[in-house]
């Protein structure tokens, strides 16, 4: 039968929480830069547009408008 000692179970643990965490960081930076790159393009196409406000606060705020997709059937 197989054993593992508590050393190498906590070595093992550490190693894939590690890993699992890289994974998470790696696939949010991949996801925020084809957020940005997607918004630049909608901007180009005039797709996207946005104005400055306050709120009730007075903090500074932005609304963001998305037109659709024109469909060409």
């Amino acid at each position: 039968m197989m054993t593992i000692t508590t050393e190498n179970f906590i070595l093992l643990v550490s190693a894939l929480l590690i890993l699992g965490a890289y994974m998470i960081y790696r696939h949010g930076q991949k996801t925020y830069d084809r957020g940005i790159t997607d918004a630049i393009l909608m901007h180009r196409q005039g797709r996207l547009k946005y104005k400055d406000c306050l709120d009730d606060r007075g903090v500074k705020m932005v609304n963001i408008e998305i037109e659709p997709i024109d469909d060409e059937d």
